[in-house]
């Protein structure tokens, strides 16, 4: 029963993408268009990855690694506004698009363990239930963004995930977020990795402009060596467009959707395959380097909390139990949070491929 809460959000991402038909999708927006990483070795226990966007529009989501349980990236909100954006979901009913997440019971809750400066820190529903995190981050267009997830036991019953962000300025790595989830089978990792693009504005005009973006090989690190993904699948939603089209780089992917792109390089559901070793670079070797000691710096001071019996998920129309006091996790030493805009994020809107 533990193992079967981690897999009920297998589903979580494909379901969401086809609760509307293909013509209603087509009609008012972009189709979202993924990468399913292949060719990395597990278990891991980190995955980083790098992202370039290209191309962007109000209303995009850049999604750069998404997991069984989650995923994390950035976002072009509808002002025109940057964020930085990391989500984990509680087991719930992804077919409940009118989830109210006021209406789970504490003991299921995603619990907001840590959150660093300038990070705000919410529930959501409407697709499941869970809780997000989200920052102001001024990303740019042929800047590259650089994130990384973190997966630690909390508890018998749970398990803690934790968004890294690579900040330019300070040379080092921003910790956005910690979330713990029910989610626990005596050895906790990360599986299921991709990325994706969405037009989430979804307003007619949005479907008619480009958005594109490179993406690294996934890494993935099993506590003590990092392989990579040699290859990844191209695939996308129910939506019946077909200005879509994805790639390989000199050392990894792109997608692009939307306005005048033409699927013309990789077909729908084929298979993206690099010929060549991952180039060799100074840079990331650091960032890698860097980002394996501040995971670990964080987990030696991580609280275990008591154990806690795996409660079982409540019904649609489950009322609302308060609160209970919980003891405030040991946070670590104050870390340099990445420049960002004043502007206040958006909620986040209703994916086209919530995870998870």
């Amino acid at each position: 029963m533990k193992r079967l809460a981690c897999t009920l959000f297998v589903g979580l991402f494909s379901t969401f993408l086809f609760a509307q038909s293909g013509e209603q999708q087509a009609a008012r927006q972009a189709r979202s268009v993924h990468l399913q990483y292949r060719g990395w070795k597990g278990p891991a226990k980190v995955f980083y990855l790098e992202t370039t966007p290209e191309q962007s529009a109000p209303g995009t989501y850049f999604s750069m690694i998404g997991f069984d349980v989650g995923y994390c990236g950035f976002q072009e909100l509808p002002g025109g506004e940057h964020i930085a954006i990391f989500s984990v979901w509680e087991p719930s009913n992804p077919h409940d698009y009118s989830a109210n997440p006021n209406a789970v019971k504490e003991a299921i809750r995603t619990k907001a363990l840590y959150h660093g400066k300038n990070v705000h820190v919410q529930r959501f529903g409407g697709e499941g239930t869970g809780g997000k995190s989200m920052m102001p981050y001024q990303w740019e267009l042929n800047e590259t963004v650089h994130m990384a997830i973190s997966v630690e036991p909390h508890g018998p019953n749970r398990t803690a995930y934790t968004c890294w962000v690579w900040d330019d300025v300070q040379r080092g790595w921003f910790r956005m977020a910690t979330f713990s989830t029910l989610c626990a089978n005596g050895n906790p990792v990360l599986t299921s990795p991709y990325s994706f693009v969405e037009d989430f504005r979804r307003n007619v005009k949005s479907k008619e402009l480009v958005r594109k973006a490179r993406f690294s090989r996934l890494w993935a690190f099993d506590g003590t060596n990092w392989t990579n993904s040699s290859e990844a699948a191209f695939t996308a939603d129910n939506n019946t467009l077909t200005t879509i089209d994805a790639g390989a780089t000199e050392d990894g992917f792109w997608l692009a959707t939307g306005g005048d792109t033409t699927n013309v390089t990789t077909k729908l559901w084929g298979t993206i395959k690099l010929a060549n070793a991952p180039i060799e670079s100074a840079e990331r070797k650091t960032r890698l380097t860097t980002l394996i000691e501040a995971i670990r710096a964080t987990q030696t001071v991580a609280e275990q909390p008591k154990a806690e019996p795996t409660p079982e998920a409540p019904k649609a129309d489950a009322a609302p139990e308060a609160p209970k006091a919980e003891p405030t996790p040991e946070a670590p030493k104050a870390e340099p949070a990445p420049e960002a805009p004043k502007a206040e994020p958006a909620p986040e809107a209703p994916k086209a491929e919530a995870t998870p």
